[in-house]
């Protein structure tokens, strides 16, 4: 993973790469409530402010940092301009501590045999507040890691993302049978060297090492390219024991239009997460004891318009994130990329890491990501109860 965030300094690094506007200082904008605002500095802005102080003395409500995030009009000179309206915020009450929630038995999800879980894309941490690249502990409670003997040396190789409690989503070209033999499916890592993980005094439980089943790759898979159709599912040969913090399924998107709010992913910033290499050496692997988050731009530049070119039988299939010295990288292959809904209440997995440059995060390069939406009716097809 690549550096990320632009960050304000208010005691803690604040992530702020969000899609901005042109709108400059003093300009009229519109906030996200729809009333009328003006676009200048957090300083001049009282109820944003008071939001901000909340932060920096750690008793914010659940959603402030996304509200700041959400209000930001644009920059100058790398200072955020938030857009400021006449209505003042609520006077948050501190939540109470709150006991860790116990592990689920996957039969509490019913929907369609627990292939469409109830429950998913549900982070516990609405505010992403980071220092650098390391994920916070609750962040991505999807991850999956896979472990396998690669040309008959044993390790980490590739990543997924648990879609419900019997299967892992993931990229075919990590199933190369000649190469690999998968071993089993990590669910519920974070830092590798510890068990267990534990972060401001949460700890989670044990990862849950689970024996695949089975692993399917799209039939049509390097046909009639070599990239085309990397898309694979596996099946676990246990159900994953679900946790409400820790172990929770993300959300396909079935209707992006109605459960995201768009239909088209251009533009937007989506999340990328995994324990790829960080180094920029193609001859170099640097594995990470933790899980790697990076904020990325959806966008087509000339790069991937070339990529696009190879013999995609439909523009649709793929999209390209990235180009801006943020990349994936090797051992990222299969794992997620994730947009929220508005409110970010809800995260889906939009997005399967399937191939980028030699040199990762190299300038004007990108990565090009399975389009999970264009495979969700094979995936539902595949999938058994």
């Amino acid at each position: 993973m690549r550096q990320v965030a632009v960050a304000v300094a208010v005691g803690v690094v604040l992530l702020l790469m969000v899609v901005v506007t042109e709108a400059q200082r003093g300009q009229s904008c519109i906030t996200r409530e729809g009333s009328q605002g003006i676009c200048g500095p957090i300083r001049d802005c009282l109820p944003l402010r008071t939001l901000l102080d909340l932060i920096r003395n750690r008793n914010a409500p659940p959603g402030t940092l996304q509200r700041l995030r959400n209000a930001i009009c644009s920059f100058n000179n790398n200072e955020p301009l938030v857009c400021c309206g006449s209505t003042a915020p609520p006077s948050p009450t501190p939540p109470s501590p709150q006991p860790t929630p116990s592990p689920q038995p996957p039969q509490s999800e019913s929907d369609n045999g627990g292939l469409r879980p109830s429950r998913c894309g549900i982070s516990a941490v609405v505010d992403r507040i980071i220092d650098g690249e390391d994920a916070p502990l609750l962040a991505w409670p999807w991850m999956a890691l896979l472990r396998g003997k690669v040309n008959g040396r044993s390790s980490w190789f590739c990543g997924g993302v648990l879609i419900n409690y019997r299967y892992v989503l993931s990229a075919a070209h990590c199933f190369n049978p000649d190469l690999v033999q998968l071993e089993f499916v990590r669910i519920g890592e974070h830092t590798l060297s510890r068990n267990p993980d534990c972060e401001k005094g949460l700890c989670a439980p044990p990862p849950q090492d689970i024996v695949a089943e089975e692993v399917v790759r799209h039939p049509q898979y390097g046909s009639p390219c070599k990239e085309c159709n990397d898309i694979a599912l596996i099946r676990l040969s246990t159900p994953v024991v679900f946790n409400p913090l820790h172990v929770v399924p993300i959300c396909l998107p079935v209707d992006p239009q109605r459960e995201l709010g768009f239909s088209d992913y251009q533009g937007k910033f989506a999340w990328a997460a995994g324990w790829g290499s960080t180094s920029r050496n193609p001859f170099v692997q640097a594995t990470p004891d933790k899980l790697q988050q990076a904020l990325l731009p959806i966008q087509t530049l000339s790069f991937c318009s070339d990529r696009l070119q190879v013999g995609y039988p439909d523009p649709r299939m793929t999209f390209c994130a990235g180009g801006e010295g943020r990349d994936t990288c090797r051992g990222d292959s299969g794992g997620p990329l994730i947009l929220s809904n508005r409110f970010s209440t809800k995260y889906f997995v939009v997005g399967i890491t399937s191939l980028g440059p030699t040199v990762c995060g190299s300038s004007n390069t990108q990565g090009l990501y399975t389009n999970v939406n264009f495979y969700v009716n094979w995936l539902y097809a595949t999938m058994r109860p």
